[in-house]
């Protein structure tokens, strides 16, 4: 693989430096080995996480590429480590799709409600007409039988990139255990962000967007579903970085 990505090591785990333009290169040129990769998305949940599922720590130590997310930027700042990229998630989905769309690459997207993954591909081929999106599938696995309809599918339409949204961890040891199977050159998980992407959630607005303060906007927006979630992995992530830099 490229030697681009110049990782540092952060709270033990192998994070990238590259900007989203330069992930966007290291993708094409992961596309044009055409050896399975699975590129893992970082922020202070997914650290949290990790912490209590030692088979995710282990898969996003292994990916092939780990890109940050807000958090991790923040923290890798406070402990003085090279500068980092946001470059995770919703970004690099939004840069790739026209960055596809002039390079002949095809996404397939696989999680969420019916719903909201067919609102994502009737807007990505209204934003761009270009793009050829090789397939797409809720994120409803209840069955053998249906995941197994759903790997022959992805198998079938040979995506050049999976996209893959049925939240953390399940995503991530999904794209594990299935990518050599599934023969697809690049596998990355994204969380939540087809809802944004399709239109159907409003994006941040620009005041909180690469800030760090993403999470009080999705607090403000809907406080039931997310003030649990961010209070306690946010609080345990400072707390991360504040052992870290005692130990400095």
């Amino acid at each position: 693989m490229s030697q681009l990505s110049d990782d540092i090591n952060f709270l033990g785990c192998p994070v990238s430096r590259l900007s989203v333009t330069q992930t966007l290169d290291w993708i094409r040129e992961a596309i044009a080995k055409g050896s399975p990769c699975q590129i893992a998305v970082v922020n202070a949940n997914k650290f949290y996480l990790m912490s209590r599922h030692a088979a995710l720590r282990d898969i996003i130590q292994k990916a092939d590429l780990v890109i940050p997310e807000w958090a991790v930027v923040w923290g890798a700042a406070q402990l003085g480590l090279p500068s980092l990229n946001h470059s995770g998630g919703i970004i690099l989905a939004k840069e790739f799709m026209p960055y596809a769309a002039q390079k002949g690459l095809r996404p397939y997207f696989l999680g969420a409600k019916h719903e909201v993954v067919s609102a994502l591909v009737k807007k990505m081929k209204s934003d761009y007409s270009e793009l050829d999106i090789a397939g797409y599938h809720d994120g409803y696995l209840d069955t053998p039988e249906i995941e197994e309809s759903i790997i022959e599918d992805i198998r079938k339409s040979r995506p050049d990139v999976l996209f893959v949204a049925l939240g953390s961890p399940k995503q991530e040891l999904w794209i594990h255990s299935h990518m050599q199977l599934l023969n697809v050159p690049v596998s990355i998980g994204v969380g939540g962000s087809f809802d944004v992407l399709s239109g159907l959630k409003p994006d941040t607005p620009e005041w909180a967007r690469g800030k760090g303060l993403e999470w009080l906007y999705r607090i403000a927006q809907n406080p039931r579903a997310y003030a649990k979630r961010y209070i306690i992995t946010n609080t345990w992530f400072v707390w991360q970085i504040l052992k870290e830099k005692f130990k400095q």
